[in-house]
């Protein structure tokens, strides 16, 4: 065994012992493509010189809507209807087209890995109504109103892997890797705290402290920021 798989192993180890008496949930998640181990390895491969202290897992909470929309049933009408599929951000509250049917695993979960929920179920319905009959209908150029039904519904989680690390100055930052597709980014906080310490506002700079040694809260703003990026990119 190398340096750098001793390395991840202890990694590993000291968060097994560490989640030993949480509260589990059960929960429906987006099928990982990557474990804790491989998701370790990436950051390695990507960068061997970096050093890497902890690492756990958050996970997102979404709603998948698949809605059929009809015009009519004569046989040019039949032509119209057609389904669209949106996945609502339950932190946001934000919405996106989604393709496909996506795999699904049902697994139990830290309860206290799992964000906080800020949109309701009947928010996410009046969503996703809205944006997929706006999406049908700038599409199909009807000026008559469809009849939309939701088909099918999923409630789940993605998850995320938080890697605390530090750099050679030896301030901590945080590394998220998307534990389906691999992509990384750099959540940086304690530069952020310093910088708001030496501008005089020093309330803020409490404020961000206590949510990353507390709840996490400054970590949910994070990755709510980082996903919207990333759906504008695509």
């Amino acid at each position: 065994m190398d340096f750098t798989s001793e390395y991840v192993e202890s990694i590993l180890y000291l968060n097994l012992i560490l989640e030993r008496n949480q509260n589990m949930i059960e929960a429906k998640i987006l099928k990982p493509g990557y474990t804790q181990k491989e998701a370790l390895v990436l950051l390695f491969n990507t960068d061997p010189k970096l050093d890497l202290l902890d690492i756990d897992e958050v996970y997102y909470p979404y709603v998948r809507l698949r809605y059929l929309i009809t015009v009519g049933k004569g046989r040019i009408m039949k032509k119209l209807n057609k389904l669209c599929d949106c996945i609502i951000d339950r932190v946001s509250g934000s919405v996106y087209e989604t393709e496909g049917d996506p795999e699904f695993d049902y697994v139990e979960i830290p309860e206290d890995e799992a964000l906080e929920i800020q949109t309701p179920l009947n928010e996410c319905y009046d969503t996703g109504h809205s944006f997929a009959l706006k999406q049908y209908i700038g599409k199909a150029k009807l000026m008559m109103t469809p009849e939309m039904q939701i088909i099918e519904e999923d409630i789940f989680y993605k998850k995320f892997y938080v890697v605390k690390a530090r750099d050679p100055e030896e301030y901590t930052y945080f590394i998220l890797v998307d534990a389906v597709d691999g992509g990384i980014s750099v959540l940086d906080h304690e530069k952020h705290i310093e910088e708001l310490a030496k501008e005089g506002q020093l309330e803020e700079a409490e404020r961000v402290l206590e949510s990353v040694d507390g709840d996490h809260e400054l970590l949910e703003e994070m990755i709510a920021e980082k996903e919207a990026e990333k759906r504008e990119e695509e």
